[in-house]
Protein backbone atom coordinates (compact mmCIF):
# COMPACT_ATOMS: atom_id res chain seq x y z
CA UNK A 1 0.00 0.00 0.00
CA UNK A 2 1.20 3.53 -0.90
CA UNK A 3 1.06 5.83 1.64
CA UNK A 4 0.57 9.93 1.57
CA UNK A 5 2.53 11.24 4.35
CA UNK A 6 2.24 14.38 6.44
CA UNK A 7 5.27 16.06 8.01
CA UNK A 8 5.63 17.60 10.77
CA UNK A 9 7.93 20.80 11.11
CA UNK A 10 9.31 22.08 14.79
CA UNK A 11 9.31 25.43 15.91
CA UNK A 12 8.04 26.37 12.95
CA UNK A 13 10.70 25.73 11.25
CA UNK A 14 10.69 25.01 7.05
CA UNK A 15 12.85 22.08 7.03
CA UNK A 16 13.90 19.38 9.77
CA UNK A 17 16.26 16.63 10.45
CA UNK A 18 15.87 13.11 12.21
CA UNK A 19 18.04 10.59 13.82
CA UNK A 20 16.54 7.69 14.27
CA UNK A 21 18.37 4.08 16.26
CA UNK A 22 16.60 1.66 15.55
CA UNK A 23 16.52 -2.52 15.30
CA UNK A 24 14.92 -2.80 11.83
CA UNK A 25 13.83 -0.92 8.85
CA UNK A 26 10.58 -2.04 8.02
CA UNK A 27 9.18 -1.98 4.50
CA UNK A 28 6.36 1.35 4.47
CA UNK A 29 6.23 2.30 0.63
CA UNK A 30 5.27 6.13 0.78
CA UNK A 31 5.73 9.67 -0.46
CA UNK A 32 5.55 13.21 0.37
CA UNK A 33 5.94 16.54 -1.23
CA UNK A 34 9.37 16.89 0.56
CA UNK A 35 12.96 16.79 -1.26
CA UNK A 36 14.19 13.77 1.27
CA UNK A 37 18.04 12.90 1.98
CA UNK A 38 18.79 9.70 3.80
CA UNK A 39 21.88 8.69 4.85
CA UNK A 40 21.89 5.11 6.59
CA UNK A 41 24.86 2.94 8.42
CA UNK A 42 25.09 -0.59 9.97
CA UNK A 43 22.32 -2.29 7.75
CA UNK A 44 22.04 -3.89 4.93
CA UNK A 45 18.85 -4.54 3.14
CA UNK A 46 17.00 -2.97 0.08
CA UNK A 47 16.26 0.57 -1.27
CA UNK A 48 13.00 1.30 -3.46
CA UNK A 49 12.81 4.83 -5.01
CA UNK A 50 10.17 4.98 -7.71
CA UNK A 51 10.43 1.68 -10.02
CA UNK A 52 14.46 1.31 -9.00
CA UNK A 53 15.03 -1.40 -6.28
CA UNK A 54 18.75 -2.19 -5.19
CA UNK A 55 20.80 -3.65 -1.89
CA UNK A 56 22.66 -1.31 0.10
CA UNK A 57 24.89 -2.14 2.42
CA UNK A 58 26.90 -0.54 5.69
CA UNK A 59 26.53 2.73 4.75
CA UNK A 60 23.70 4.27 2.37
CA UNK A 61 23.30 7.81 0.72
CA UNK A 62 20.28 8.77 -1.30
CA UNK A 63 18.22 12.06 -2.47
CA UNK A 64 14.28 11.10 -2.94
CA UNK A 65 12.70 13.64 -5.65
CA UNK A 66 9.13 15.38 -3.97
CA UNK A 67 6.29 12.96 -4.56
CA UNK A 68 8.61 9.87 -5.11
CA UNK A 69 7.39 6.59 -3.59
CA UNK A 70 10.01 5.20 -1.70
CA UNK A 71 11.01 3.20 1.18
CA UNK A 72 14.46 1.02 2.72
CA UNK A 73 13.87 -2.29 4.52
CA UNK A 74 16.70 -3.97 6.51
CA UNK A 75 16.28 -6.58 8.97
CA UNK A 76 17.57 -6.81 12.31
CA UNK A 77 21.34 -7.45 12.24
CA UNK A 78 22.70 -10.92 13.51
CA UNK A 79 25.12 -9.23 16.00
CA UNK A 80 22.73 -6.78 17.54
CA UNK A 81 23.30 -4.11 16.52
CA UNK A 82 21.30 -1.01 15.40
CA UNK A 83 20.55 0.80 12.25
CA UNK A 84 21.19 4.38 12.33
CA UNK A 85 19.46 6.54 10.04
CA UNK A 86 19.34 10.60 9.28
CA UNK A 87 17.07 11.92 7.31
CA UNK A 88 16.57 15.46 6.34
CA UNK A 89 13.40 17.04 4.85
CA UNK A 90 12.52 19.88 3.52
CA UNK A 91 10.23 21.50 0.49
CA UNK A 92 11.44 22.98 -3.34
CA UNK A 93 9.22 26.10 -2.62
CA UNK A 94 11.43 27.23 0.60
CA UNK A 95 14.46 26.48 -0.34
CA UNK A 96 13.19 28.61 -3.27
CA UNK A 97 12.58 31.22 -1.23
CA UNK A 98 15.68 31.43 0.66
CA UNK A 99 17.45 31.01 -2.96
CA UNK A 100 15.65 34.16 -3.87
CA UNK A 101 16.75 36.21 -1.30
CA UNK A 102 20.87 34.80 -1.05
CA UNK A 103 22.22 34.49 -5.28
CA UNK A 104 25.22 32.80 -3.76
CA UNK A 105 22.57 29.39 -3.73
CA UNK A 106 21.84 29.77 -7.24
CA UNK A 107 23.76 26.86 -8.23
CA UNK A 108 22.04 24.22 -5.43
CA UNK A 109 18.65 25.48 -6.11
CA UNK A 110 19.65 25.04 -9.87
CA UNK A 111 20.74 21.18 -9.04
CA UNK A 112 17.70 20.87 -7.18
CA UNK A 113 15.41 21.92 -9.60
CA UNK A 114 16.70 18.94 -11.99
CA UNK A 115 16.06 16.39 -9.36
CA UNK A 116 13.12 14.78 -10.54
CA UNK A 117 13.88 11.26 -10.50
CA UNK A 118 15.94 10.98 -6.96
CA UNK A 119 19.97 10.43 -6.91
CA UNK A 120 21.93 7.76 -5.16
CA UNK A 121 25.58 8.89 -3.95
CA UNK A 122 28.43 6.43 -4.50
CA UNK A 123 30.59 5.28 -1.38
CA UNK A 124 33.20 8.02 -1.31
CA UNK A 125 30.52 11.12 -1.47
CA UNK A 126 28.29 9.03 1.08
CA UNK A 127 31.63 8.63 3.39
CA UNK A 128 32.25 12.16 3.24
CA UNK A 129 29.08 13.64 3.99
CA UNK A 130 28.66 11.62 7.09
CA UNK A 131 30.12 13.65 9.52
CA UNK A 132 28.27 16.86 7.96
CA UNK A 133 25.37 15.36 8.95
CA UNK A 134 26.78 15.13 12.69
CA UNK A 135 27.66 18.52 12.26
CA UNK A 136 24.07 19.54 11.08
CA UNK A 137 22.60 17.40 13.97
CA UNK A 138 24.73 19.19 16.59
CA UNK A 139 24.37 22.71 15.19
CA UNK A 140 21.80 25.27 16.14
CA UNK A 141 20.90 28.76 15.27
CA UNK A 142 22.89 30.13 12.04
CA UNK A 143 24.98 27.25 12.14
CA UNK A 144 22.55 24.97 11.70
CA UNK A 145 21.45 26.56 8.06
CA UNK A 146 24.92 27.18 7.06
CA UNK A 147 25.77 23.11 7.74
CA UNK A 148 22.77 22.20 5.88
CA UNK A 149 24.25 24.68 2.65
CA UNK A 150 27.24 22.84 3.40
CA UNK A 151 25.54 19.61 2.61
CA UNK A 152 23.83 20.22 -0.19
CA UNK A 153 26.89 22.05 -1.88
CA UNK A 154 29.08 19.13 -1.61
CA UNK A 155 26.60 16.70 -2.43
CA UNK A 156 25.81 19.07 -5.83
CA UNK A 157 29.54 18.84 -6.43
CA UNK A 158 29.68 14.95 -6.21
CA UNK A 159 30.60 12.75 -9.51
CA UNK A 160 29.78 9.66 -7.97
CA UNK A 161 26.16 9.47 -8.38
CA UNK A 162 23.68 7.87 -10.56
CA UNK A 163 20.34 8.71 -10.92
CA UNK A 164 17.32 6.32 -10.19
CA UNK A 165 13.57 5.60 -10.24
CA UNK A 166 10.67 6.89 -12.53
CA UNK A 167 8.73 9.88 -12.05
CA UNK A 168 5.84 9.97 -10.80
CA UNK A 169 5.26 13.64 -9.22
CA UNK A 170 2.12 15.75 -9.66
CA UNK A 171 2.94 19.36 -10.74
CA UNK A 172 1.80 21.60 -8.11
CA UNK A 173 0.19 23.84 -10.75
CA UNK A 174 -1.99 21.53 -12.17
CA UNK A 175 -4.65 20.11 -9.86
CA UNK A 176 -6.14 18.03 -12.44
CA UNK A 177 -3.12 15.73 -13.54
CA UNK A 178 -2.44 15.96 -9.14
CA UNK A 179 -6.02 14.23 -8.90
CA UNK A 180 -5.36 11.53 -11.07
CA UNK A 181 -2.23 10.70 -10.03
CA UNK A 182 -3.49 10.52 -6.53
CA UNK A 183 -6.13 8.43 -7.67
CA UNK A 184 -3.22 6.04 -9.31
CA UNK A 185 -1.37 6.13 -5.95
CA UNK A 186 -3.87 4.85 -4.08
CA UNK A 187 -5.47 2.05 -6.42
CA UNK A 188 -2.87 1.49 -8.71
CA UNK A 189 -3.37 -2.37 -8.00
CA UNK A 190 -6.77 -2.13 -8.91
CA UNK A 191 -8.55 -1.64 -12.58
CA UNK A 192 -8.04 2.17 -14.21
CA UNK A 193 -10.29 2.93 -16.56
CA UNK A 194 -9.52 6.10 -18.50
CA UNK A 195 -12.92 7.40 -18.47
CA UNK A 196 -13.17 6.83 -14.34
CA UNK A 197 -10.04 8.73 -13.93
CA UNK A 198 -10.89 11.85 -16.42
CA UNK A 199 -14.23 11.99 -14.00
CA UNK A 200 -11.65 12.01 -10.99
CA UNK A 201 -9.55 14.90 -11.98
CA UNK A 202 -12.36 17.01 -13.87
CA UNK A 203 -11.20 16.59 -16.91
CA UNK A 204 -11.89 14.96 -20.41
CA UNK A 205 -10.33 11.55 -21.67
CA UNK A 206 -8.53 14.11 -24.52
CA UNK A 207 -7.24 16.61 -21.81
CA UNK A 208 -6.08 13.76 -19.10
CA UNK A 209 -4.15 11.65 -22.00
CA UNK A 210 -2.78 15.19 -22.94
CA UNK A 211 -1.59 16.17 -19.47
CA UNK A 212 -0.11 12.69 -18.91
CA UNK A 213 1.79 13.41 -22.10
CA UNK A 214 3.51 16.28 -21.20
CA UNK A 215 5.26 14.06 -18.04
CA UNK A 216 8.16 12.38 -18.28
CA UNK A 217 6.40 9.02 -18.39
CA UNK A 218 4.41 9.80 -20.96
CA UNK A 219 1.08 7.65 -20.35
CA UNK A 220 -1.48 6.52 -17.81
CA UNK A 221 -0.43 2.98 -18.51
CA UNK A 222 3.35 4.10 -18.45
CA UNK A 223 2.43 5.29 -14.32
CA UNK A 224 0.41 2.72 -13.59
CA UNK A 225 3.33 0.23 -14.46
CA UNK A 226 5.52 1.87 -12.98
CA UNK A 227 3.78 1.83 -9.43
CA UNK A 228 2.82 -1.90 -10.24
CA UNK A 229 6.36 -3.42 -10.72
CA UNK A 230 7.81 -1.20 -7.61
CA UNK A 231 4.86 -3.32 -5.66
CA UNK A 232 5.81 -6.02 -7.42
CA UNK A 233 9.26 -5.94 -6.67
CA UNK A 234 8.50 -5.89 -2.49
CA UNK A 235 6.50 -8.79 -2.84
CA UNK A 236 9.04 -10.94 -4.88
CA UNK A 237 11.83 -9.12 -2.53
CA UNK A 238 9.98 -10.22 0.60
CA UNK A 239 7.98 -13.09 0.12
CA UNK A 240 7.72 -16.69 -1.43
CA UNK A 241 4.36 -15.98 -2.83
CA UNK A 242 4.26 -17.65 -6.22
CA UNK A 243 5.09 -15.17 -9.34
CA UNK A 244 1.37 -15.84 -10.88
CA UNK A 245 0.06 -14.70 -7.22
CA UNK A 246 2.65 -11.43 -7.53
CA UNK A 247 1.16 -9.99 -10.58
CA UNK A 248 -2.49 -10.52 -9.80
CA UNK A 249 -1.70 -8.73 -6.07
CA UNK A 250 0.29 -6.49 -7.42
CA UNK A 251 -2.79 -5.25 -10.36
CA UNK A 252 -1.14 -6.91 -13.49
CA UNK A 253 -4.72 -8.51 -15.49
CA UNK A 254 -2.61 -11.41 -16.26
CA UNK A 255 0.56 -12.92 -16.08
CA UNK A 256 1.60 -12.74 -19.39
CA UNK A 257 1.68 -8.73 -19.05
CA UNK A 258 3.05 -9.14 -16.28
CA UNK A 259 6.35 -10.82 -17.52
CA UNK A 260 6.44 -9.07 -20.35
CA UNK A 261 6.25 -5.35 -18.36
CA UNK A 262 8.49 -6.41 -15.93
CA UNK A 263 11.23 -7.62 -17.84
CA UNK A 264 10.90 -4.33 -20.48
CA UNK A 265 11.38 -2.20 -16.69
CA UNK A 266 13.80 -4.30 -14.89
CA UNK A 267 15.82 -6.12 -17.99
CA UNK A 268 15.62 -9.93 -16.55
CA UNK A 269 12.74 -12.05 -15.02
CA UNK A 270 10.72 -12.15 -12.12
CA UNK A 271 12.10 -15.54 -11.54
CA UNK A 272 16.04 -14.15 -11.17
CA UNK A 273 14.88 -10.94 -9.93
CA UNK A 274 13.75 -12.65 -6.54
CA UNK A 275 17.24 -14.83 -7.10
CA UNK A 276 19.06 -11.83 -6.72
CA UNK A 277 17.48 -10.03 -4.22
CA UNK A 278 15.04 -11.88 -2.03
CA UNK A 279 15.52 -11.69 1.97
CA UNK A 280 15.89 -14.69 4.08
CA UNK A 281 12.92 -14.38 6.24
CA UNK A 282 10.13 -12.87 3.80
CA UNK A 283 7.42 -14.08 5.55
CA UNK A 284 8.10 -11.02 8.21
CA UNK A 285 9.15 -8.97 6.13
CA UNK A 286 6.44 -6.46 5.42
CA UNK A 287 3.14 -5.28 7.38
CA UNK A 288 1.59 -3.88 4.30
CA UNK A 289 1.52 -7.40 2.25
CA UNK A 290 -2.05 -8.27 1.84
CA UNK A 291 -1.37 -12.09 1.55
CA UNK A 292 -0.35 -14.89 4.10
CA UNK A 293 1.48 -17.86 3.25
CA UNK A 294 0.95 -21.39 4.18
Amino acid sequence: MLIREHLDYPREQHWRLEYLDVEQLPFQWHYHPEFELTLTRHASGVRYIGSDVDSFGELDLALVAPNQPHTWHAQARDDGRHHEVEVIQFTAGWFGSVASLLPELDAIARWLGDVHTGLVFGMQTASAAAPLFGTLRRANGPARLQALLGLLEHLRLADDVRRIGAVVTPPPDEPRLAAALDHLYRHYREPVRLDELARIANTSIATLKRLFALQPLGSVSAYLAALRIGHACDLLINTRLPVEIVAQQSGFPSPAQFYRLFARHKATTPAAFRRHYHLRDGRKASPYHHAHED
